[in-house]
């Protein structure tokens, strides 16, 4: 196997960048919501609820995302793969800005959400080009 794509996924770093933007957003939309629950966050009239459920639940699809990536058979399969894991960075990213315009007033918190979105996006477009060299 390449070192692409190493044996132990989790041990990769755009894996653990994965599980770090979840366990961020997971986090901020606890304090965001006062500790409500993600499937009461979907069903709020408030739409900062809603959009903090939704960060979870975007943040959620990249870690099995990326091992999806490291398991596919095909370069065709994997790159559908990663597009589906840019889809889910850019909603991530938008989600973050609708909740600035919904009030959310931890800016410091988004900002840090944003850089390592940002920081993310880098490692798989540095990852598709290690993939596309295999």
């Amino acid at each position: 196997m390449s070192q692409a794509f190493p044996n132990n996924t989790y041990q990769m770093p755009i894996y653990r960048k994965a599980l770090e933007i979840f366990k961020l957003s997971r986090a901020m939309a606890v304090h965001f919501t006062q500790d409500k629950h993600v499937v009461e966050m979907g069903f709020s009239a408030c739409p900062k609820d809603r959009y903090a459920g939704d960060l979870v639940s975007e943040s959620l699809q990249l870690a099995p995302g990326i091992a999806s990536v490291a398991t596919a058979k095909s370069s065709g399969s994997r790159l559908e793969r990663i597009r589906n894991i840019k889809k889910a960075s850019k909603s991530l990213k938008l989600l973050c800005k609708n909740l600035e315009f919904s009030g959310a007033k931890e800016h410091e918190f988004l900002n840090l959400l944003k850089k390592e979105i940002h920081i993310f996006d880098k490692m798989i477009t540095d990852w598709i080009q290690q993939i596309r060299k295999v």
